[in-house]
């Protein structure tokens, strides 16, 4: 894989904090001080994480799990195409399909010197020949290639040229295969292998790309497509040399014979046209096998009768359309990269997926990841299955606790039904006390930050934790407070699990958004402490429908000491229902939690503010309209915007939203704001960048138009936040093109009539193409010969429902003729080339 490629800027920069999108994260490593107590975040007793991380030049980040690889983008959004390889004990990451070539980032390895140094490098023997291996018929530039001796299966990294289709590697005499891939901006993907032998001469190994084909996996519903996909070439010592991402992206691969190489397939395919806002109804994902090789015809047919079936929904806490599922095979030697594609969220897709196999699973909306159990099993109908149900609380986390430590990761979140993952738009801060004096309190940590005090003994220990959430996609659980009281009899001399009350709450009915009618609601809550032999006591449960500013007591049912069920009647006006609960254990420990907005309610929403965080001045993309691209690529546009942040400004972001606040019918999540605070005052200058092809991100003709903003903010304390609508737009609209195809007759009589005719269009979001603009009024405009640039309208139609108009007008003078179309709020402008006619 390559050494060293050009580094290109992130796109996503959190202000204040930095934001990865991985299963687990490290400690940090910063250290702080606070009420003179010696308190860090370098060091905590708690497990390791099973997963590897990595930082990639794209700003993306490349996670080595249980689930395989799985890459990210900035927020947790689905990554783009990239190149891994498994070598030698470490797994190689390289982004593909870029506008430049990208570094490749290495996970796995005891020292990136070590990992990255070729075998030729530190060979001693003699009689090393160089070897070129050079790609022809068709172009690509900066390919990843590597060499495997056929007899030991050895390793030998290749030396590529960075702007070229070519590399080199210095071998002994033998038997080898060459793989070598290429992905390069808008260009099908190559992976091609060759077998060759070195004897006692310099040798050009030529890799032919007119050999190969396309490599996929089809099924027997002609409205399927690819939607995204993991190729990989798997070798006899288990190393892997693959391609993932690219969407629909053609892989080629070129027929070879080989016994102990085999070709591996993980092919997801969704309907047609998906797009974010259009999110597919089903999904399918297949794996499979060609071993010995690769076959001369590297495609293979499913029946969807044959495949494993199940019905999934998921369940929404914001205002989204849809989510990312990421689907990765746990295929043995074979652990193919999580694979994403849109589906409905809120809503229900059916899953097709290859029987006989494990896949590990996960949703992601906005920044939330969520990860799902497996799912594998035969052929037929599995049970169905419902993930995302409210209300979300704390209490999943990592933290430990002894007599003089306290080591505090709270980062987990937790449904009624167990783990809700992570979220990687919270802020968590923390403040710990003695007897009532404080001893410490963290600054704003992010999700793997862990929080490490020391503290002198006391009788009883209070901890306070917020959890502070800030993101287009949660609405829902936006602010968590939970006061602990651990008694330091309950500490061990040792690091254990910190013995504090946990609450889950169920609320049975909700709907798809996680949000209750008008009327009753019943409300289940129960309390546990993490240390089982210390019996909980649920106390209190009290609710407000003015996000906090009110509370009622709600009284407890006849249930258990541990869980308690209230009625909570929701009138029509409460858009969010907070909950507050109180409890207390045997240890003599109580816990306090405050949810903000636990749950919805039937009224309009309204923004979140509290504190005196303020967003405003928003200026997308320099104030103009967007025309965006439709098919080749997309385009970079940006966003200004400030924020007034006293307390500081932990992040801040923007998305665009098409419709109702509360139920959009289009969606644009943006990255969020790199912030930089002005010299004087409290002010901070936010801009952001955003990628747009229309019929990848919008692809709906309909949703043309103007969009509103909406915004969130939270401060670097966590007490301030701002979530919701801002003033401004953003305009997007679909590029026009009107062509003249007939001007008869010419030459005109004067005085004669001259019928021009033409052919109005527009980009079709949902097809990536041009389809006609009906009933648009377009105007005939004719310059005089030797007038210089003034036309005049001689004439109006209106366009077909094809597009096509026809005009007649009588002709006098010599001059050029052409149609213009005035564009209008969904449309750009547009004129025909124009036409010089003869008068005679």
């Amino acid at each position: 894989m390559r050494r060293t490629r050009q580094w290109v800027r992130a796109t996503g920069v959190v202000c204040g904090a930095v934001v990865a999108a991985a299963a687990l994260v490290g400690p940090a490593g910063a250290k702080e001080r606070a009420g003179g107590v010696a308190d860090s975040r370098a060091t905590a007793p708690v497990p390791a994480p099973a997963s590897q991380k990595a930082r990639l030049s794209t700003g993306e980040t490349a996670t080595l799990g249980r689930g395989g690889l799985s890459v990210t983008g900035p927020g947790g959004a689905p990554s783009g195409p990239y190149a891994f390889a498994k070598v030698g004990g470490r797994t190689e990451v390289t982004p593909t399909g870029r506008r430049t070539p990208q570094a490749t980032t290495t996970l796995g390895a005891t020292s990136t010197a070590a990992a990255q140094a070729p075998a030729s490098a530190t060979a001693t023997a003699t009689g090393l020949q160089r070897v070129k291996i050079d790609l022809v018929n068709t172009y690509h530039w900066g390919g990843n290639i590597g060499v495997w001796n056929r007899s030991t299966w050895q390793y030998f990294d290749v030396r590529e040229e960075q702007w070229d289709d070519f590399g080199t590697v210095d071998l002994p005499p033998g038997d080898y295969l060459v793989i070598g891939l290429w992905s390069n901006w808008q260009q099908p993907t190559h992976l091609l292998s060759k077998t060759f032998t070195v004897g006692t001469a310099p040798l050009t190994v030529t890799i032919d790309a007119k050999t190969s084909k396309p490599t996929r996996l089809t099924v027997d519903d002609p409205s399927a497509g690819r939607a995204d996909s993991a190729v990989g070439l798997t070798l006899p010592n288990g190393d892997i040399y693959g391609f993932a991402g690219g969407g629909a992206t053609e892989v080629l691969v070129n027929p070879i014979s080989l016994p102990g190489v085999s070709l591996q397939l993980h092919e997801v395919l969704a309907r047609k046209g998906t797009t974010a806002n259009r999110p597919s109804p089903y999904r399918y994902d297949l794996v499979h096998t060609f071993t010995n090789g690769v076959p001369a015809t590297p495609v293979a047919a499913v029946r969807t009768a044959d495949l494993l079936k199940t019905r999934t929904t998921v369940r929404s806490s914001g205002a989204g359309i849809s989510a990312w599922y990421g689907v990765a095979c746990l295929c043995g030697g074979w652990a193919s990269p999580y694979r994403t594609s849109d589906v409905p969220a809120p809503g229900t897709f059916t899953h097709y997926l290859t029987p006989g196999k494990t896949f590990s699973r996960k949703v992601m909306q906005g920044r939330l990841d969520l990860p799902l159990p497996d799912l594998g099993g035969s052929q037929g109908e599995a049970p169905a299955e419902t993930f995302g149900q409210g209300p979300v609380t704390v209490g999943d986390g990592q933290s430990a606790g002894r007599q003089g430590k306290f080591y505090l990761a709270e980062t987990r979140f937790a449904g009624p039904t167990g783990k809700a993952g992570f979220d990687f738009s919270t802020t968590h801060t923390y403040r710990v006390t003695g007897d009532g004096q404080e001893l410490g309190r963290s600054g704003p940590l992010t999700v793997g930050d862990r929080y490490e005090l020391s503290v002198a003994p006391y009788a009883m220990y209070g901890i306070h934790h917020t959890a502070a959430r800030a993101d287009h996609s949660t609405r829902l659980s936006t602010r968590i407070e939970t006061d602990w009281l651990v008694p330091s009899r309950s500490l061990g001399q040792f690091s254990a699990t910190l013995p504090v009350l946990d609450a889950r709450i169920d609320v049975p009915g909700l709907d798809l958004r996680n949000r209750v009618p008008a009327g009753p609601a019943s409300v289940r809550v129960s309390l546990a402490n993490r240390v089982s032999s210390y019996a909980a006591t649920l106390t209190s449960v009290a609710y407000s429908f003015d996000d906090g500013a009110t509370w009622q007591t709600a009284p407890l049912g006849a249930d258990t000491a541990a869980s308690g069920t209230v009625a909570v009647d929701v009138p029509a006006t409460a858009a969010f229902v907070s909950l507050r609960i109180g409890g207390k254990d045997t240890s003599g420990g109580t816990v306090t939690q405050t949810i903000t907005r636990a749950f919805g309610g039937p009224g309009t929403q309204t923004a979140l503010k509290a504190g005196s965080i303020t967003v405003g001045n928003v200026v997308v993309n320099s104030a103009k309209p967007i025309v965006p691209v439709v098919s080749g690529g997309e385009e970079t546009y940006n966003a200004r915007f400030t924020v007034d942040a006293p307390g500081g400004l932990g992040s801040a972001g923007l998305h665009f939203y098409h419709g109702a606040y509360a139920n959009p019918d289009g969606l644009l999540y943006i990255f969020p704001g790199q912030c930089t605070k002005r010299t004087t005052g409290t002010t901070y200058d936010c801009t952001t960048e955003f990628h747009m092809n229309a019929a990848t991100y919008i692809g709906l003709n309909k949703l043309a138009g103007a969009w509103s903003i909406a915004a969130w903010a939270h401060s670097a304390d966590g007490a301030s936040v701002y979530q919701g609508p801002v003033p401004g737009q953003a305009t997007f609209r679909r590029s026009s093109a009107f062509a003249l195809t007939s001007v008869t007759p010419q030459p005109v009589t004067r005085g004669g009539t001259l019928t021009v005719k033409g052919r109005l269009t527009g980009a079709a979001w949902e097809y990536g193409a041009q389809t006609g603009l009906a009933g648009q009024k377009v105007e005939l405009q004719f310059k005089k010969a030797g007038a210089g640039t003034t036309w005049t309208i001689a004439a109006t139609g209106t366009t077909d429902a094809t597009g096509a108009v026809t005009i007649r007008r009588a002709a006098w003078n010599d001059g050029s003729w052409r149609l213009v179309y005035g564009g209008s709020a969904t449309s750009t402008w547009a004129p025909t080339s124009p036409k010089y006619v003869d008068v005679r």
